[in-house]
């Protein structure tokens, strides 16, 4: 298996450090809000990854956190905190709005058919497994206290830019960081956020520095550590964590452990929504609630995430959407033909989309291959045993549940019986309203050499 390395800027070979296994941590949802259609792009990618990987032989432990605090309004460790904000707005404590959110995207996985992963540790349960990071990185060298804070000098890590190809010494005021005038240097962060002393907050800890709460950065690498340990096999998540997120989490771990955090760092591109990116900031996040609103199936969302790769900038529009609901169709009618081909004279044929997928998850190389299967398939060139064989596999690596597409009943079989008669004895008129009948139950007919196809029109 092969995927781009975002640390090399170039595709590789998995290789795992104690295959079978491989360890992934993907940073997961900040919990205030419902995740929108760009979350859900980047989290169905990743769990299409892990598809792959099952499929390969191999054995995932994969990790996705939950951030339910610290993830301040901005990267320059400045502003609310988001838990906080939504809980004033709402007239919520913190820890009701964090509960609220978890629960809603674990069902939500559910809903979306997500292989889970192994853990879903969230940031407030591991905050002993944080402070003790920090105190590793105090013992080194690495932190310094100013009035808000215990902040991360960037200074004594050498390779800080390396990452993200950032220059230092061009970051000004306004742009990746925000001046906070006691910092030693511009891009140095927040370990740990010191309470206001004018207030309490629903989320604080003691700490060896003071009553506060954890900095976003140090709680990926207290969870990646935890669970994972000190190098992991792939690190993943959207494109923009590479420039801060990311880029600080390498930092604080490899000071911590002298290890390289992941062998393979994995991003995943913006999704464009009127050629803007989609963000709760902006006002154009889609959620899955508006999609079930729109009677659009969220497998035709699973769909619309394959058709494009995980690495390029992907457009969303309701219309794209439609057309996936649309495609999604056409599988499902796929599925049903195991039930009508009986042909067990024709050759055995495989589909073969794990080469495709294990190819840097190039889903739409994958789903043209399955495309020219159906193909096949609806022109009466595949057995029963292929059809079968390659719907499960496509269930396996897409996630889609096709297989749970179900037989149309005695009844209807009955009334395709009687049409195939009245044609026979070219009564036209009793097998058109036959048809229509059929039409009335979400099925329509396809006069074949070898009899008729029933396939679902809806």
């Amino acid at each position: 298996m092969k995927l781009f390395n975002t640390l090399t800027k170039q595709i590789e070979p998995l290789n795992p450090i104690n295959a079978p296994q491989v360890t992934i941590y993907t940073c997961g949802p900040t919990v205030y809000d419902y995740p929108h259609v760009g979350n859900w792009y980047t989290f169905i990618r990743y769990d299409l990854l892990v598809r792959t990987l099952l499929e390969s032989g191999y054995e995932p432990n994969w990790v996705m956190n939950i951030t339910d605090v610290g993830h301040l309004t901005s990267d320059s460790d400045d502003g609310e905190d988001k838990l906080a904000r939504r809980a004033t707005k709402d007239g919520q404590t913190a820890w009701d709005i964090a509960q609220y959110y978890t629960d809603y995207f674990k069902q939500a996985l559910i809903r979306l058919n997500f292989i889970m992963p192994q853990q879903l540790p969230k940031a407030t349960d591991h905050i002993e497994q944080q402070l003790n990071l920090i105190k590793i990185l105090e013992t080194k060298g690495y932190t310094y206290l100013i009035d808000d804070g215990v902040y991360y000098d960037t200074s004594k890590f050498p390779t800080y830019s390396d990452f993200a190809k950032l220059d230092i010494d061009e970051q000004q005021t306004g742009t990746r960081i925000e001046a906070n005038q006691q910092k030693r240097n511009p891009a140095d962060f927040a370990l740990w956020k010191f309470s206001p002393i004018s207030s309490q907050r629903d989320m604080e800890w003691d700490s060896p520095w003071g009553k506060g709460f954890p900095g976003w950065h140090i709680e990926c690498s207290a969870m990646c550590l935890h669970y994972l340990g000190e190098t992991i096999d792939i690190h993943s998540g959207g494109i923009d964590h590479i420039p801060v997120h990311h880029t600080n989490e390498i930092a604080q771990s490899q000071a911590i452990t002298n290890k390289p955090l992941a062998n393979i760092w994995m991003h995943t591109n913006h999704i464009l929504i009127n050629d803007e990116k989609i963000s709760k900031s902006l006002g154009n996040g889609i959620t899955l609630e508006d999609i079930k609103q729109n009677n659009i199936s969220l497998e035709a969302l699973r769909l619309q995430v394959l058709e494009s790769h995980y690495r390029s900038q992907s457009k969303f529009s309701w219309e794209s959407l439609q057309a996936a609901q649309t495609r999604l169709l056409r599988y499902k009618n796929f599925a049903v033909l195991r039930f009508q081909v009986t042909d067990i004279n024709l050759p055995t044929q495989s589909l073969d989309i794990l080469t495709a997928m294990q190819d840097d998850l190039n889903t739409p190389g994958a789903l043209l291959i399955v495309e020219k299967f159906m193909d096949q398939g609806n022109a009466g060139q595949l057995n029963h045993q292929s059809i079968v064989t390659a719907i499960e596999l496509i269930d396996r690596l897409f996630g889609l549940d096709l297989m749970k597409q179900s037989d149309i009943s005695q009844k209807l079989k009955t009334l395709i019986e009687q049409r195939e008669q009245a044609r026979d004895q070219n009564n036209w008129l009793l097998a058109d309203e036959i048809r229509s009948t059929l039409m009335s139950h979400n099925i329509g007919l396809r006069d074949e050499a070898n009899g008729p196809i029933w396939y679902y029109l809806s």
